[in-house]
């Protein structure tokens, strides 16, 4: 304390200096991580290349299934082995596309839905989602190839599949949004039901 003329009392002040500027430290925000782009194209490439293996099985089974009066028509056996030979090519470059389109679905909710993800390796992200569109595509294409089926969806248990393969992945990620609330659980759960059963129904 300090006196004045008057006989007041005044507080003597204490500037200290500043220096730069000192801010809170910002609260950790939840970062949303992509899988690993190096991941998703290593599957669709195996996928393509299961897929390429079946071939020979879908041009099969479009031979077996010509009409008898198209094949009176074209008249010709090598004309009409052509046309199933570009049918076969047609069919693959489809299912590139909707292969590419479903991949690109299943990233986008792999990134948006559930943030959190594994480290493999050290330097790979993976994601929930990543897992589910891997497991409704590979081990279905690659059981048509080994056991020479066209049709995976005539073998028992194909139906579900599907539904408990994604739950599976679910809980192996549940660690990663146990923490949501109600209702985003529910979206969780039914988008990786749905990612899962479209490849199924098509």
């Amino acid at each position: 304390m300090t006196s004045t003329e008057d006989g007041r009392e005044s507080e003597t002040v204490i500037s200290v200096a500043k220096v730069g500027k000192l801010q809170p430290e910002p609260t950790a925000a939840r970062e949303w991580v992509p899988t690993s782009r190096a991941l998703w194209i290593a599957g669709y490439i195996l996928l393509m290349a299961l897929v390429a293996l079946r071939l020979p099985l879908t041009r099969k089974y479009l031979s077996a299934n010509v009409p008898a009066e198209v094949r009176s028509e074209i008249g010709d056996d090598r004309l009409l082995n052509l046309s199933m030979t570009v049918g076969t090519v047609l069919f693959f470059l489809l299912y590139a596309v909707i292969i590419a389109l479903y991949f690109s679905l299943a990233a986008f909710l792999d990134k948006r839905v559930i943030p959190g993800k594994w480290l493999l390796a050290g330097r790979f992200n993976i994601g929930a989602f990543f897992v589910i569109a891997i497991l409704a595509t590979i081990p279905v294409n690659l059981f048509s190839v080994v056991f020479g089926v066209l049709q995976p969806r005539d073998v028992p248990g194909y139906w579900a599949y599907f539904p408990s393969m994604a739950v599976l992945a679910l809980a192996i990620f549940y660690r990663h949004w146990r923490g949501f609330s109600t209702g985003r659980k529910i979206l969780v759960v039914l988008s990786a039901i749905a990612l899962s059963t479209i490849v199924a129904i098509g």
